[in-house]
């Protein structure tokens, strides 16, 4: 009877888990990356004075040219790439979306914007904190305040469930 009760229980754990493992790397978000890097903006809570700012940032496509410039390095590949970063400012200010080829090691990619990422790229200011996450094959490369940073983070990981 124990040895029963004891596979049941073992049984309900494993579906359980199995039931709530939906793994943010197996959704597939649709539309451009910039498309989705407007949803982002849209749905994060921002301050008023940012999302004033954020007008006048330079948005546009990431070219195999400006890779090395944007990413910190031309070691990732990816098949479709924005960004989003002031053109000058006294805030330390980037984001950027990537949308990896099929089969990509997204692990690997963003363990690659890491160890590359430089926050003091800009002259006088310093992000405070670099972000890299991911849902499905669309990777999140940010760098700049906390509180901006969490917003924005949580906006682009709640396109995933």
């Amino acid at each position: 009877m124990k040895k029963w009760i004891s596979l049941v229980l073992t049984t309900v754990l494993a579906l359980s888990l199995v039931a709530c493992g939906s793994k943010k790397s197996d959704v597939k978000l649709e539309g451009s990356v910039s498309d989705i890097l407007g949803q982002v903006y849209e749905n994060a809570e921002l301050d008023p004075g940012l999302v004033e700012a954020m007008q006048y940032f330079d948005q546009g496509e990431i070219t195999p040219e400006l890779a090395e410039t944007v990413l910190g390095t031309d070691d990732v590949e990816f098949t479709e790439g924005v960004y989003s970063m002031p053109m000058m400012s006294a805030q330390a200010y980037q984001c950027v979306l990537l949308r990896l080829p099929e089969g990509a090691d997204v692990e690997e990619a963003k363990q690659t914007l890491l160890d590359n990422a430089d926050p003091r790229k800009w002259v006088c200011v310093e992000a405070e904190s670099v972000i890299v996450e991911n849902v499905g094959d669309v990777v999140l490369f940010l760098m700049s305040d906390s509180a901006t940073g969490e917003a924005i983070k949580t906006s682009f990981l709640a396109l995933g469930k």
